[in-house]
Order: C-alpha cells, then sequence, then structure tokens
C-alpha cells in the first residue's frame, strides 16, 4: 500500500560504483534474515560474500508508491472444492450434474457448504474460482452451451452467456464449455519482486481476474477441445463477452483434471500446464500448448489445420 515502509537489502563492495541490490523486505527481520543467508554463502569454499561484496551489506527504508498489495494466499483454486452428483436426465436425454460448492477452512481444511446450481450436462472442468480485488467469483456453465459467473459469497449467478439463437440465419454454432482457466496472480508472479523492490513496474500490479479462457467444441465437433477468449471487465455489472481470437485453435488438455474436483485436495495447484500468460512492457503475451497433426514423411502440418489456425477458412 503507498506510503508503506519496506527494508531494502544492498550489497556494497570496494571500487564498485553501483551497490548491488538483493530484494525488499516488509520487515527489518525479514531484511536481516536474509542477509545472514547471503552471508552464510560459499563459492569453492570461501565466503561468497567476501569476494564479491567485501564491504558487507546494509538495510535502507524505502516507501511504496502503488496503491497495490500482494494478493492472499492460497490462491482461489485451492481454497474452493466441489462434489458433483450425476443424476438422470429426461428419456433420450443426457444425464445432468448437481454441483455444490465448498470452501475450505484454511487452518483445519474443514470443507464449508457456500451454494449448490445445476447443470444440464456431465460436469468436465466448468468451476475455476478466482477473484477481482476482494470479491471471490467462479465460472461455471449451467447450461452446456454457456458460460456464467458464480458469486462464491451470495452463491448467486450474477453475469452469464444469452442463448444462443437457433435456426436464425447467420447465427454462429454454439460453443460447448468443458473447461476454464483464470490466470491468478501467483500463477503468474512469485513474490519475489514486491511493492517498494527496485524492480517493480506496472506490469507487477497484473493479472487481477480480469480475463480467462475456456476450452470446449463448437456443436457439432466434438472430436478436440478449442479455445477462447473470455472478457471478465465487467462481470460484476453483469456483462459476460465472449470470443473466438485465437481461431480454431486444438488445446492440447490431455490429462488435466481441475484441482477444485479433488475435495482432499491439498497440495498449491499449478495452473493449466497448455496455457501460460506474461506481461513485459506493458504488452500481454499467451502461449497454448496446442494439438497438431503433421505427414511424417514429408513434415507438413495438415492444411486444414493451418488455415483454420490462421481463421483462414
Amino acid at each position: 500500500m503507498r506510503g508503506d515502509i519496506v527494508y531494502r537489502v544492498y550489497a556494497l563492495h570496494e571500487g564498485r560504483e553501483q551497490d548491488a541490490f538483493f530484494g525488499a523486505f516488509p520487515t527489518r527481520p525479514e531484511a536481516e534474515a536474509a542477509i545472514a543467508q547471503l552471508e552464510a554463502r560459499e563459492l569453492g569454499g570461501k565466503s561468497w560474500a567476501a569476494q564479491y561484496h567485501n564491504r558487507g551489506f546494509v538495510i535502507r527504508e524505502a516507501s511504496v508508491d502503488t496503491e497495490f498489495e500482494l494478493p492472499s494466499r492460497p490462491r482461489p483454486r485451492d481454497v474452493f472444492a466441489v462434489k458433483v452428483a450425476g443424476r438422470p436426465g429426461p428419456p433420450g436425454c443426457w444425464n445432468t450434474s448437481l454441483v455444490e460448492v465448498f470452501r475450505r477452512d484454511p487452518s483445519s481444511r474443514a470443507l464449508e457448504r457456500r451454494c449448490a446450481y445445476e447443470r444440464n450436462h456431465t460436469m468436465f472442468q466448468t468451476f475455476e474460482p478466482f477473484r477481482q480485488g476482494d470479491r471471490e467469483l467462479a465460472l461455471i456453465s449451467r447450461d452446456y452451451t454457456r458460460t456464467a459467473v458464480l458469486d462464491l459469497a451470495s452463491g448467486e449467478v450474477i453475469a452469464e452467456e444469452p442463448p444462443t439463437p437457433e435456426g436464425e440465419a447467420g447465427s454462429a454454432a454454439p460453443f460447448c464449455p468443458a473447461g476454464f482457466y483464470v490466470p491468478d496472480w501467483w500463477d503468474v508472479h512469485d513474490g519475489s519482486v514486491r511493492p517498494g523492490s527496485e524492480y517493480w513496474t506496472k506490469d507487477h500490479e497484473w493479472p487481477t481476474g480480469e480475463f480467462g479462457f475456456v476450452w470446449g467444441c463448437v456443436w457439432g465437433d466434438d472430436s478436440s477441445w478449442k479455445v477462447q477468449h473470455l472478457d471478465l471487465t465487467r462481470v460484476q455489472q453483469g456483462v459476460l463477452r465472449r470470443d473466438a481470437r485465437f481461431g480454431y485453435l486444438e488445446l492440447a488438455t490431455r490429462g488435466f483434471a481441475s484441482p477444485c474436483l479433488d475435495q482432499d485436495n491439498r497440495a498449491p495447484s499449478p495452473p493449466p500446464p497448455f496455457v501460460r500468460v506474461a506481461k513485459r512492457d506493458g504488452r500481454v503475451r499467451v502461449t497454448f500448448a496446442v494439438e497438431m497433426a503433421f505427414d511424417l514423411a514429408s513434415g507438413a502440418p495438415e492444411e486444414w489445420q493451418r488455415l483454420r489456425i490462421a481463421d483462414l477458412e
């Protein structure tokens, strides 16, 4: 928070014009502990500090100049869990799912029931808790062709995609969600650079739950999972937007299971390994692990995949 004092650790060396920066810490005892670890390091059986920082270490106070605060841990997907009970659907229809949402007690790990909702299909990976500020939300899919946002405090759906018009000329085929991902701050950063650090930039104040990803199938093509973008900037005003800006991209999701589906999960859960986001100099980049087929003899990709990914069809 702006105006807070942090304690920066610097290393000094004879003849060096600029002191080496070794991090900012919220308290002086933490800074002193970091110095003790640095002083204990050895290189080739000799003191590392004596070789490269022969004038020792100092602590300098600095004032934080941003309102940003590091989000709490654990991450939302390590806090919330769901229990899914399959239910038989009407004759000739798919089975449905009763989804109960629980919050884990941080100390006892006991599950506290928060709310429940019904989904008119099997569950897949369609539950992803995330946060916007101090508000806890989750991406869900009650209808198999629509994404929605659940308020985890009230149990109310606060935003949902409108139904896809059926039979209307020019209407797009429905997109059926099978999984979600909203990058959390701790998915992207490890906390080693914090407000008050010399290295802190606006890029470190991101992400904040303003976007996400949905993978699933376009109606009539369930041969693979395609990925689309979710704009979450206005979900608290009831507006949820989705678009296919990545083209017909087939995501390599095999083997992934949402940690929220495991009520006994105790380990910190990494993000899905097939989606990675980063921000540098204000520019956001996303990297996907995708499925591509190639001709073994020539090495050429399947032409239809190349064309569809480039959105040339």
